[in-house]
Order: C-alpha cells, then sequence, then structure tokens
C-alpha cells in the first residue's frame, strides 16, 4: 500500500527572511502587483518547467487521496485569495521535515512531513495560504525587478539554484547562483522582508474568507518553534528561508486577534491525512497499529482509520474488515472509507465486488482520481487489461499533466497488448520528468507502429515539436 522513500530539502521560493519588525495594518506601499516585468505567461511556463526538473530530481509521494486532499485544500484558499491566476499545479514531495514552497506561475509543494506537525487543518492551510500569497503578489518577479535584474534568464537561474539546493544542499544551491545573482539576492533581503509582511497578513486573510481559523498561522509558527528547540539541530526547512522569531509569533498572534472570535470545527479529513503521512514514514506499521488501538485521546475516529491502513499494509484483511465497518455505517460517503473497503476487497480476492464497489461511487462522484485509479488497480488484478487501459485514457485527458497516472497507464497498456499505447504513454511520463531525449524514443518508437495512420502521425510529430520547444526553453533556462 504504502511505499517509503527519502525525500529532499527546499528552499522557498520567494521569502529569504521573516521581518523582526511587528507586522501593522499601515503595511509598506510595494507597488502595483501586475508591474512586473514577466508576463503571467511567462511565469507560468517558466514554473510548468521548473517542475518538471524537479520531479526529476526529488522523491515525490504517489498518494492519490492525499494528492485529492491537497488540490482540493489548495482550490478553496486559492478561491478565496488575491490570486487571479488559479491554474495550480501540486506535488507532494516525499520527506518527513516540514516544508511547504510555492514556485512562480502556480507550482505548490507540500512534504508529507509537515502532516506529522500540524495539529489541524487550519495550521497546515495557513501555511498554504502563505505561499498562495506570495504568488498573489508575484514577490519573486518583483524582487528580481527591484534588483533591476530584468531578464528571464536570471529568474530562472535562481530556480535552477533552488532545484539544487533541494537535491545537494542549501550550500550548494547558493553557490549555483552566478555573482551578479547573488548581488541581486542580497539586495532582495531587505525587500523581502516587506514581502513576509505582506503575505503573512495577506494569509490570514485568506484563512478567514475561507472560513479557516486565521490562528493557524501563529499557532503553526509555536509548533514550528517547539520542534526546532526539540531537534537541537537544524530548523525546520520551512524555517531556512521562514526564521522564526519570538516576535513573529507574537505578531501574528496579534493580528490573528484581530479577527471575529468564532467556533471552527477541524476537517475530519485532514486528520485522516495525517495517518497516512505517519505510515507513509513508518518501517513499522504494526507498532503503529499498537498505538492507534491503545490510545484514548482525541480523534478517535481518525485513529480507527489509521488502525485500518496498518492492517492493511499488514495483509490482515479481515481484522482491516472489521475495524473499518463501524467508520462506513456512520460516513458512507467518505472517499477514504470506501476506498479502504476497496482495498479489503482486493486484498481477499474479491475483485469483481471491489470493481462494482468503485463503479458505483464514481456515479456519485464523476472524474475522481482516487477512485479512478483504484478502479483501474481492481480491473487489472481481474485480467480486465483493456477496460483498464480505457478508464486510464478517459483519466489522463482530465488530468494530463499527472505523471503517476502516464506511468500506470504505460503498465496497463502493456498488460493489453497496446505496444503503441504504451510508447505513447511512456513519452508523457517523461516528457512530465524533463527527460526528453527519451520521451522522443519512445515518440519514434511509436511512430513506426502507426501503419501509415496519417492522424496519429500528425500527433505524434506534432508532440516532437513540442518537446523540441520544451528543449530550446530549457537551454534558455
Amino acid at each position: 500500500m504504502f511505499k517509503r522513500t527519502f525525500g529532499i530539502s527546499l528552499f522557498v521560493f520567494a521569502s529569504l527572511v521573516f521581518a523582526d519588525n511587528s507586522p501593522s495594518d499601515n503595511l509598506p506601499d510595494l507597488g502595483d502587483v501586475t508591474a512586473s516585468r514577466y508576463s503571467v505567461q511567462q511565469e507560468h511556463d517558466l514554473g510548468r518547467m521548473w517542475l518538471k526538473m524537479f520531479r526529476n530530481s526529488v522523491k515525490t509521494v504517489n498518494d492519490p487521496l492525499m494528492q485529492d486532499y491537497l488540490e482540493g485544500l489548495l482550490y478553496r484558499l486559492a478561491s478565496n485569495s488575491e490570486l487571479k491566476d488559479r491554474r495550480l499545479e501540486t506535488v507532494i514531495v516525499d520527506n518527513a521535515s516540514i516544508n511547504a514552497f510555492a514556485v512562480p506561475g502556480g507550482v505548490v509543494g507540500v512534504h508529507n512531513g509537515i502532516f506529522l506537525y500540524t495539529d489541524n487543518e487550519a495550521q497546515l492551510a495557513g501555511v498554504l495560504a502563505h505561499e498562495i500569497a506570495h504568488l498573489s503578489q508575484r514577490h519573486f518577479s518583483r524582487s528580481l525587478d527591484n534588483a533591476k535584474q530584468s531578464t528571464i534568464p536570471t529568474l530562472a537561474g535562481l530556480l535552477a539554484g533552488v532545484v539544487l539546493a533541494a537535491t545537494a544542499g542549501a550550500d550548494a544551491g547558493i553557490a549555483a547562483i552566478t555573482a551578479t545573482q547573488a548581488a541581486a539576492l542580497d539586495s532582495q533581503l531587505r525587500f523581502s522582508r516587506q514581502h513576509e509582511q505582506e503575505a503573512d497578513r495577506l494569509g490570514m486573510e485568506t484563512l478567514s474568507r475561507a472560513n479557516m481559523d486565521p490562528n493557524g498561522i501563529p499557532s503553526m509558527f509555536v509548533n514550528m518553534n517547539a520542534n526546532m528547540r526539540y531537534a537541537r539541530a537544524k530548523p525546520p526547512e520551512f524555517l531556512l528561508t521562514h526564521p522564526l522569531t519570538d516576535n513573529r509569533i507574537s505578531d501574528s498572534a496579534n493580528r490573528a486577534r484581530q479577527y471575529p472570535r468564532k467556533v471552527y470545527t477541524d476537517n475530519l479529513n485532514f486528520q485522516l491525512m495525517r495517518m497516512r503521512a505517519a505510515l507513509q514514514h513508518s518501517n513499522k506499521p504494526e507498532d503503529l497499529l499498537k498505538t492507534w488501538q491503545n490510545d484514548t485521546g482525541i480523534n478517535g475516529e481518525a485513529r480507527r482509520y489509521g488502525a485500518v491502513i496498518a492492517l492493511l499494509e499488514l495483509n490482515r484483511w479481515a481484522e482491516a474488515d472489521e475495524q473499518l465497518a463501524p467508520l462506513l455505517k456512520d460516513d458512507s460517503g467518505r472517499i477514504a472509507y470506501q476506498l479502504a473497503k476497496a482495498d479489503v476487497l482486493l486484498g481477499q480476492k474479491r475483485y469483481n465486488d471491489a470493481i462494482e464497489l468503485l463503479q458505483n461511487q464514481l456515479v456519485l462522484s464523476p472524474n475522481n482520481n482516487p477512485y479512478t485509479i483504484k478502479l483501474s488497480d481492481a480491473l487489472q488484478r481481474a485480467n480486465r487489461f483493456e477496460d483498464a487501459d480505457q478508464v486510464l485514457s478517459r483519466q489522463s485527458r482530465e488530468r494530463p499533466e499527472d505523471p503517476n497516472l502516464w506511468y500506470q497507464l504505460a503498465e496497463v497498456r502493456g498488460l493489453a497488448g497496446n505496444i503503441l499505447g504504451v510508447h505513447i504513454a511512456r513519452a508523457e511520463y517523461f516528457i512530465l520528468q524533463a527527460q526528453f531525449e527519451r520521451a522522443k524514443m519512445q515518440l519514434r518508437y511509436a511512430y513506426e507502429l502507426t501503419a501509415n495512420n496519417k492522424i496519429q502521425q500528425g500527433r505524434i510529430k506534432q508532440r516532437l515539436r513540442d518537446i523540441a520547444d520544451m528543449e530550446e526553453k530549457l537551454k534558455n533556462l
């Protein structure tokens, strides 16, 4: 069910230091956020290219349910923010550290370890809302404008340093920036203090508009500060670019108190994702199982779900089914519980029952990605490979930027004997990983199998031209 891998640390793109001064309602005028020399489309294209390179350099999490949860949360926050271009892409990094980041063009990343250090959804949402504010105000491009760095290669060079920092450590990432860019970076320090102040204020406003607790931001700072003292080593990855001071905590708490007092209910789905993250970072699911079964504290429903997925990890299907039954009885519409039931059925080799369950749920939630991926899995186990191919092929049109989907589609098409489709799916996967030579090779293989199908050949030729354009952009980086 889960496979543990090791991730990396990442500098957050826009913010280099937190402000030491207290935030005020009379914030400095940072200028027109639309006045950057870089167009929104330029930022979008650059961000997507950056994401391709990033995926090729790090370990990411293939968990459609967690992906679905984070995409939903980000959409909710973005819809209540000042962000105009809401074409967001989400990537989950498999790393136990506290970190989230945003890159110009709408790329938002989250370490799955952040779930381990957040108590409620408002805290996680506070971190993400802060990052969305950086995007909405276009802080990165405006920092470069302020430093009189006016070319896209300069912006891309800084992003390349971020990639290197993510894979080889902070020092290497900074060293990758040229002397000219380093001078620009130094001049950004003072400017970015204002950016941090602005992002903090706008992040709280976004939480309030989304009917979430603005206190999520200062309470998350408290958690980070406690973690930093406990670790006695380096601070959480997020704080490498967002240094935390006691003033920062108190000032953010004062700002949060300016919002009307309300009673907020935590989102159970967040607590379920915490259980999944804990299992993803555990080498001993049996130990987690004992903890969740014996703990009598709060979040009993989430702990029961944790016990269910731990039992699934241990292939103890009957026990998992028994633990899951009361959850399904009380809350049959929750996707996480229905997926767990499907996993029980698949473990018991009741493939047709699992397929029927998932198809019924997709009638209620058309195109739902977690259900669709699980249905494909069930169809494969039932040796219905062509049906699984059709299911994932339809989903690829809904989620063409999802590398995990293309990877699975290539596997399914191989089992279905759809060799042409294998090469096309592999090409799309390699494109999303910035492995362009391998993508071109797959498309050439596909072209040889088209049997003079002019329409298919035209599509392949166009995709090869698309790759050439991407390669040219990559050279310019």
